[in-house]
């Protein structure tokens, strides 16, 4: 115990220490624990929440249900492949897109404990447009914008970008999708990248986690309503993504911005196109 104590004295000091540290920590993890059987009936390893079901409760209700209708799944800020795994478990044809090194080695680990080797897997980030960019932090925080969470600048690496467009490209026009975006704070910018695919028919259901204030390198997301607009620019209305399942509008989300909190709930919201 004393050992660690030093060690973590030391990472808070050094933050190119606290990397190196976390990413061999989390090798070293990875190679003790075995994956556990899950209320929902697939294995996983990597967190207990997870794995005994506690794990965004109402999230995961809400795409359990709409999986039993979807042809397609895909998973974009997969981390481990908790949704990723719920989703291939219910025969849907599952894509998972994650770019953490760390993340994506329990992505992998938990697809093999469960026998599935006909996932798509991306080990990229989603842009506007193809290239290269730093990703900031780790675990189920890692993102885009540098500082995001508070995370220190010299805790980054260099990841491949592409496009959401690109990944799909025309194979599933006529097929019924369920997207879910997790990508701290990247959601605009993804979408800008995603044209074709919010043109598709039948439209894509959309599950995105949208911050107005929280984690935000600057306190505030100036691309939050921004992010709504371009659902609405393509026909779709959104609700939150909760039990509560209350209409969001451009007037609410007027609001929010002006107020600068939201009143939902949750930061995570559903877009579906009648």
């Amino acid at each position: 115990m004393k050992v660690h104590n030093k060690i973590k004295q030391m990472v808070e000091i050094c933050p190119a220490l606290a990397f190196t540290y976390r990413t061999l920590r989390d090798a070293w993890l990875l190679q003790r624990q075995r994956a556990e059987l899950t209320p929902y009936g697939f294995r996983l390893m990597g967190s207990r929440a997870m794995q005994t079901g506690a794990f965004e409760q109402e999230e995961t209700a809400l795409i359990e249900k709409m999986l039993v209708d979807v042809d397609v799944f895909v998973d974009v800020g997969a981390n481990i492949g908790f949704y990723t795994c719920l989703a291939r478990s219910k025969g849907a044809y599952t894509i998972a897109v994650e770019p953490l090194t760390q993340n994506m080695d329990y992505l992998y680990a938990n697809l093999y404990a469960n026998g599935w080797n006909d996932v798509e897997v991306y080990p990229v980030g989603l842009a506007r447009s193809p290239g290269l960019a730093n990703l900031y932090g780790g675990g189920t925080g890692a993102s885009l914008l540098e500082g995001w969470a508070g995370a220190s600048p010299l805790m980054r690496r260099t990841i491949a970008l592409s496009t959401l467009d690109i990944v799909l490209g025309e194979r599933f026009v006529g097929k019924k999708l369920l997207i879910k975006v997790d990508v701290e704070g990247a959601e605009y910018e993804l979408l800008q990248g995603a044209s074709r695919t919010l043109s598709l028919t039948p439209a894509p259901i959309w599950i995105v986690e949208i911050g107005l204030a929280e984690h935000h390198p600057s306190g505030f997301n100036r691309n939050y309503a921004g992010t709504f607009d371009v659902f609405w620019k393509y026909g779709y209305e959104s609700w939150t993504a909760n039990n509560l399942r209350q209409s969001v509008t451009p007037a609410s989300i007027e609001e929010c911005v002006r107020l600068r909190r939201t009143r939902f709930g949750t930061h995570n919201y559903l877009f579906i196109k009648e």
